[in-house]
This record gives structure tokens, sequence and C-alpha cells, in this order.
């Protein structure tokens, strides 16, 4: 059977694993969806800037480049913008050779988009108006440095979870001892009555060990009063037997035997064995 203390720092080691991964999950989830939230407002600002830098131009609608963020500008900068019209679409320069694909929905969208050299990206569209017509605006965010600085999270956490369970766990090993240490003493307290130098266990255990203490004081005094009776009945009966056993012995060596030396030898021999057997058990008891 598996020790006690084993299976205590079993139960404990995969509760707390459970309850702390559940819990680093949860935590970074919520935190994940407030700071998409957060950059949602970045996102809808920007969709809204650059609607406000489509200028009427000499063949309609132009950008105004001067009203851009400079970061729409800088070759894969991690902002990146696409304007959608009904026949044509523009896209920011910091996009280079690449496409960022145009959202089926407007709003944030729940899934992380591609973005240039392994980028993932926020995406976030909007559907506008602008001088009579219709065209949609789709600006891109790359998150994957926050979900780098997640996964460095988490492995901080694992770490360090890691280092407080060990910890949790030398003491509670510690603290399991200690608190064992009143079933040693009930053992030595047993080795003694085995040798006859107590009667019983002392009765001051904590409290969870009363009723076993209790009961075995009780079984001690049970066979201690079985024993007594026994003595007591042994004796009465050693003493019962004296008298016929005498009568027995002077009957040996009556004349009538003197016929039989064998027989009279024999029954005194076996009588003496019976007197001295019964004699040292009376004094036993």
């Amino acid at each position: 059977m598996r020790s006690i203390q084993r299976r205590l720092s079993l139960g404990l080691a995969g509760a707390l694993l459970l309850v702390g991964l559940v819990l680093a999950q949860a935590s970074l989830w919520l935190f994940d969806r407030g700071l998409r939230a957060y950059l949602e407002e970045d996102l809808r600002d920007e969709a809204q800037g650059l609607l406000a830098a489509l200028v009427r131009g000499p063949a309609g609608l132009q950008l105004d480049e001067r009203r851009l963020d400079p970061s729409f500008q800088r070759q894969f900068s991690g902002h990146y913008f696409r304007i959608d019209f009904a026949d044509r679409s523009w896209r920011s320069r910091s996009l280079w050779d690449r496409e960022l694909l145009k959202p089926q929905g407007s709003g944030m969208q729940a899934e992380l988009g591609d973005g240039p050299q392994g980028q993932r990206l926020l995406v976030y569209r909007a559907d506008y108006r602008r001088y009579g017509e219709a065209l949609s605006i789709s600006v891109a965010q790359d998150y994957e440095p926050v979900l780098q600085s997640f996964r460095r999270m988490q492995w901080l956490g694992l770490g360090m979870g890691g280092a407080a369970l060990l910890l949790i766990l030398i003491a509670q090993r510690y603290t399991v001892r200690r608190a064992l240490r009143p079933l040693e003493q009930v053992r030595r307290q047993i080795a003694q009555l085995q040798q006859g130098q107590r009667s019983e266990l002392d009765a001051e255990v904590p409290e969870e060990l009363e009723p076993l203490v209790a009961q075995i004081n009780h079984l001690l005094a049970h066979t201690e009063d079985t024993l007594k009776r026994s003595r007591n009945a042994l004796g009465n009966l050693g003493h019962a037997l004296k008298t016929p056993l005498a009568v027995l012995i002077s009957l040996a060596g009556r004349y009538e035997l003197a016929a039989y030396p064998a027989l009279r030898a024999s029954l005194r021999e076996q009588l003496t064995q019976i007197e001295q057997r019964l004699s040292r058990e009376l004094g036993r008891a």
C-alpha cells in the first residue's frame, strides 16, 4: 500500500496543477480579450483617419498622403490598410508587394489574419460613404509581438508555478511528518506494552487519534479482565483438584495394589507428575 504522504503529495500536486493551469489560461484569455477590445478602438480611429484623408480630386476621390500615419509608409511596419471601392482598391505602401485580404464582414475580425514576414494581424473593417461613393476601409495591426509576450508569460508562469509547487510540496511533506509524530509516539507506547513497561496508552493525543487510543485502551482493559478471570478460574480449578489428587496418591499406596507393583509404580509416577505440573501452573497464575 502506498504511503499516506505520497498519496497526499500526488493529490495536492494534481489539484494545484489543474487549478494553476485553469487560472493561468483564463487570465491570459481575459487579458487577450481586453487588449483586443482596446486595440479595436485604435483601429477604428485609424479607419476614420483614413476616411478623413480621402479628398475630392480632379479624377474623383484621392488619398491625401500628408494626413497618413508614417507607419503606413514604412515597409512591413506592422500597420496596414486597404481601401476598396466598387471598381478599384488601394493599399498601404507598408504592405510592399503583399496583399491584405478584404474581410468578409465589418467590425473586428475574430480570427487573426496572415501578414508579411510571418506577422499575425488584427484586422478591422468599416463601411462608409464618402462624397456619395460607397467604400470599405480595412486596417490591420501586427499582433505577433503580443502573442510572443503571451508565450513568454506562459513559460515564466510555468517556471514560477513549478517552483511554487515544489515549495508547497516541501512544506506539505514537513507538515505531514509533524502531523504523524503522534502516531510514532503511539507505536513506541505499544512496544512498551509488549515489554510490560506500561498498562495502557497515554490519552493525551491529538483529537483525531483519541478514538483509536480510547479503543486500544478499552481492548487492553478487556483483555486484562479476561486474563484475570482465566487466572482465577485456573486457580480455583487447581485448588479444587488438589484434594482429589491427594486422595488418588494415597490410594496408590494402599496394600491392595501390592500384588501389582508395576501398576502401582506407574500410577504414583503419573499422579506425581500431575501434582508437580499443577503446582507449577498455580504458581504462575
